[in-house]
């Protein structure tokens, strides 16, 4: 079987332990976190990072100039969080928006503005995108794909954002291995493919999520190191490779965190530099079983490609 990890990392400006934007802005997460901590581990295991950036960051003369040289292989996209973005950009104390509540031609401006500072910052168009706060709507898979991208990947499969203010951005019933979406249903899988691949983040059902009434109150298990155990971690990665191997197409896992989890007090998952080197050793325990199953680690943008590949193959 063959089978790639893709590792999805949303990267913001510093926030504090409340997810509250830092003021003035700073970007010790991308000069400290990415250069100094993730960039070495991910080179140390040959592995292919996605570095999925928020406006402000791009904007940052000094975090763009370090992403610009950053060794080692390494994918770079977007991610909207569209307070930082024209039209109507601001600096928020949070960032709370969810793009799918946008009217349609706000989000599409600021889409649009979002990829023309990638185009500006990196001298290339991007090829993945990810939703801040995962919040993806009926129209935002059409703006993407006028913008030219190959992958989105918003939709966290299990997980409905209605509570949280975005009712569009229901994903309880979606898919959690790559497909090609109807465009105004992102979570829908679509009858033919199309050029904008979604990858979801892998979500898994939790141990007792499928128990009668209290089984939701259990929140489904993520491919993430922010929390748990790295026999936990790599658990989610097994039971997602048993249950989706064996259907005549490569298995994709997809961990996601934030660039500012990996630093002491930049968000609510690492207080201390114990928590964010918990979190490092996680990370470091999923990369090394992946290495161990020869799981090779590729960028969000690759996956498009290689199922591309799997197709013509089969054809």
């Amino acid at each position: 079987m063959d089978a790639y990890l893709c590792v999805s990392i949303d990267c913001e400006c510093d926030k504090s332990e409340g997810w509250r934007v830092r003021k003035p802005l700073r970007f010790a997460g991308i000069t400290d976190g990415i250069a100094g901590r993730l960039q070495p581990l991910f080179g140390s295991f040959g592995a292919k990072p996605t570095y999925l950036l928020s406006p402000e960051v791009m904007r940052d003369a000094a975090a763009a100039e370090c992403l610009n040289t950053l060794p080692g292989s390494a994918e770079f996209g977007t991610h909207l969080h569209g307070e930082f973005v024209d039209p109507d950009a601001f600096e928020p104390d949070e960032t709370t928006a969810f793009q799918c509540n946008y009217p349609p031609t706000v989000e599409r401006d600021k889409l649009y503005a979002l990829t023309s500072l990638f185009r500006d910052t990196f001298g290339v168009a991007p090829a993945s995108f990810r939703a801040g706060r995962f919040g993806i709507g009926p129209h935002s898979l059409k703006f993407l794909t006028e913008l030219g991208y190959a992958v989105d990947s918003s939709v966290s499969p299990l997980k409905d954002w209605s509570r949280q203010g975005a009712p569009a951005a229901s994903f309880l019933q979606a898919p959690s291995q790559p497909y090609w979406p109807l465009p105004e249903a992102p979570a829908r899988v679509a009858d033919a493919p199309g050029p904008l691949l979604e990858v979801p983040v892998t979500i898994l059902p939790a141990r007792f999520g499928a128990l009668p009434l209290v089984g939701r109150r259990f929140e489904p298990r993520w491919l993430r190191p922010t929390r748990g155990t790295a026999a936990s971690l790599i658990k989610v990665a097994r039971d997602e490779l048993n249950r989706a191997g064996g259907k005549g197409r490569p298995v994709v896992l997809n961990c996601m965190f934030h660039n500012v989890e990996i630093m002491p007090g930049l968000s609510p998952y690492a207080k201390d530099e114990a928590a964010a080197v918990a979190i490092l050793d996680r990370l470091t325990a999923l990369l090394a079983f992946a290495r161990r199953e020869a799981i090779k680690v590729v960028g969000l943008g690759d996956i498009a490609g290689l199922l591309a590949s799997e197709r013509e193959k089969a054809a």
